[in-house]
């Protein structure tokens, strides 16, 4: 899963992207950016950007934009059970990292790891 979130820093145009792979194929995928919807694959009910985001939202960091982001990440917890570290919710943004695209291999001179979570019993 990868989150980018831009609707309420102020810097640039409010922005928000999520994207599910498994197995490195994207399963579905949406970005909100210049006050549109773009969307790839059947994006669950749940995380449906017609959801949040129903019109032309307001300049960033307005009350209506953080209920929308709040909102937004609350549907991605509930969705994965997975939460924001408290240094998130209180200082605001993470240090951020480019990734490499999942839907192609890595080109020459391209780093990159892997990480791999796994639950249940072994």
């Amino acid at each position: 899963m990868v989150v980018w979130g831009g609707l309420r820093d102020g810097h640039g145009n409010p922005f928000f992207h999520l994207s599910v792979a498994k197995a490195g194929a994207e399963l579905y995928a949406f970005t909100y950016a210049d006050g549109e919807v773009r969307r790839t694959g059947p994006v669950p009910p749940d995380l449906d950007p017609d959801r949040f985001f129903t019109s032309q939202e307001e300049p960033a960091g307005t009350e209506a934009v953080i209920r929308t982001e709040r909102a937004l990440l609350e549907a991605i917890a509930g969705e994965f059970g997975v939460h924001l570290p408290r240094h998130a919710i209180t200082w605001g943004r993470l240090h951020t990292f480019t990734t490499r695209s999942w839907t192609r291999p890595p080109q020459d001179g391209e780093t990159f790891s892997v990480i791999r979570f796994e639950w249940g019993s072994n």
